[in-house]
């Protein structure tokens, strides 16, 4: 994680974004949103240079990002349609400790919780987060039925999935809006470049067991060093 010097968000740039994620609330309903503070919802918009609204999901609809507020290191407000293998509305009253619970090799993480949140209520941040998957579909809500990896998948069948995350104070130094920009393309687009090929190969082969798992990635591994030549 990095000092963020560039915009916090991506403005809704046509249609296509709004619909893209109203499909979503259609299909997962309440799984993707969930709303304590309707206060902290306003007083973000505010600071972000919006129009006064106090409604999550009328505020998620208005960037490219999915956006979740934090508050005093709790998350209070989430509305996430591209979710990664997790249920956003099962995160709201969870401390940042608690949303990290699950990830793999994350003491370090969890330890740090607490000193993160009070970063981030006072400083904007932004930091990038990839996997591989088996589909290119920007969610990845656990309901989804994904392709499974099989001794046929190849490169081809892969996708690589990058999340831009960032955080923005809103300027009681206790309060951060969190925003998740999803993208995906295929892998194959990203393997003709043996440079980022060799990166990928090198980050997957130390990852630990527990994170392979965690990250949906053990059997990808084995596609992946088959595939090492083009």
């Amino acid at each position: 994680m990095a000092a963020n010097e560039g915009p916090a968000f991506v403005p809704v740039e046509d249609m296509s974004h709004i619909m893209s994620k109203l499909a979503e609330l259609d299909k997962y309903g309440s799984d993707l949103f969930a709303c304590r503070r309707p206060d902290l919802v306003e007083k973000a918009a505010r600071v972000l240079g919006l129009n006064p609204i106090n409604d999550i999901v009328e505020f998620a609809l208005l960037f490219k990002e999915d956006v979740a507020i934090m508050h005093k290191g709790v998350m209070e407000a989430i509305c996430f349609c591209y979710p990664s293998s997790w249920i956003p509305s099962e995160r709201i009253g969870q401390s940042l400790a608690e949303i990290h619970q699950p990830v793999a090799d994350g003491e370090l993480l969890r330890q740090m919780s607490q000193r993160i949140a009070e970063v981030i209520a006072n400083k904007s941040m932004r930091r990038h987060v990839w996997t591989i998957s088996t589909t290119g579909a920007l969610s990845n809500h656990p309901k989804m039925v994904k392709p499974e990896v099989t001794d046929q998948t190849t490169i081809e069948d892969l996708y690589f999935r990058m999340e831009t995350q960032t955080t923005v104070p809103v300027g009681d130094g206790e309060t951060a809006v969190f925003l998740v920009r999803v993208d995906t393309c295929p892998l194959g687009e990203i393997w003709q470049d043996p440079d980022r090929r060799d990166l990928i190969i090198q980050s997957v082969d130390t990852m630990s067991d527990s994170v392979l798992q965690y990250k949906n990635l053990t059997k990808i591994k084995e596609v992946l060093n088959k595939n090492i030549a083009v």
